[in-house]
């Protein structure tokens, strides 16, 4: 590990690691439990003084600055400019994004699209040969036998969280998005019980609100599964199952295609695991469909 850490990302894997006792450092439990709450909130941490952050995470700002020190930082200011700098890449994804499209525009449009596909295959071909089997075992099962299940995907990932929930809901019953367009974050959250499971998807940048919802339902004692791009994802410490799903590509936002065919895999699987009972809530399905008169 790099000291002081070069980026905001080395600094949240140091965290994690600090978490989970892969390495061995000098710092107490309060400092690691602030840290870890930085992290959490790294907008809140670029846009405060010392002083109004010592105060929302409960360590003194004397306290703050040994932190920083111990990280192998020359103080506080040092350490702040990493959040400062998170904020300005997360501001600039997408038109980075593109600027690296733009760059190659000189090249042929058939050439452009036959690096889409490679990616794409190289990315789908990693994530099949890197994927945990037990942890995809484990959210078959919970896709397939838990009572109640709650989907959230945020800006982007809404696309894949719509996918997935349509699917689930032709196989069985108790499906539903978390938050519905006309209400808001906080009555959604408060219609999850004990034992739910709530699925959260979610790529970098890393949106804060996909973040706390997680946290909070998993304070509200949900299960929590995620579809995330990394092992070094936020939503990895939240969730007791995790799927990772690379999204960069040859696009100015995130690839979803690689998301598309794991969630088709994943919802074949639960098919599979439910049997007659799904066969049973299609053909229910159909009948609905010429009952209406229509055909899909």
């Amino acid at each position: 590990m790099i000291f002081p850490p070069e980026n905001f990302e080395q600094l949240r894997q140091l965290v994690i690691q600090l978490k989970h006792g892969d390495i061995e450092f000098s710092i107490g439990k309060k400092s690691l439990l602030a840290l870890d709450n930085m992290i959490q909130e790294p907008s809140l941490v670029a846009t405060t003084n010392i002083v109004e952050l010592a105060k929302v995470i409960k360590l003194s700002p004397a306290s703050l600055t040994r932190l920083a020190k111990l990280l192998g930082f020359h103080g506080f200011n040092q350490f702040q400019n990493l959040f400062k700098q998170k904020n300005k890449i997360t501001d600039n994804f997408y038109s980075d994004s593109l600027n690296a499209l733009l760059n190659e525009s000189q090249k042929s449009v058939k050439v452009i699209i036959q690096k889409q596909l490679q990616e794409l295959f190289s990315s789908v071909e990693h994530s099949i040969g890197s994927i945990d089997e037990e942890h995809l075992h484990q959210a078959v099962s919970l896709l397939a036998h838990k009572h109640r299940i709650f989907i959230f995907g945020y800006r982007q990932s809404s696309a894949i969280a719509s996918i997935l929930r349509y699917g689930l809901a032709l196989i069985r019953p108790n499906v539903q998005m978390l938050v519905q367009a006309d209400h808001g974050v906080a009555i959604a959250l408060g219609q999850l019980k004990k034992g739910d499971l709530l699925v959260v998807i979610g790529s970098a940048p890393y949106s804060n609100v996909t973040i706390k919802i997680a946290a909070l339902a998993k304070k509200q004692h949900c299960q929590l599964m995620s579809i995330t791009d990394s092992t070094l994802s936020p939503l990895n410490d939240l969730a007791e199952v995790s799927l990772n799903i690379p999204t960069s590509g040859h696009f100015y936002a995130n690839s979803l295609v690689a998301n598309c065919f794991f969630v088709e895999s994943l919802l074949s699987l639960t098919a599979m695991q439910l049997g007659v009972t799904a066969l049973d809530n299609l053909k229910q399905h159909e009948q609905l469909l010429a009952d209406l008169e229509v055909s899909g």
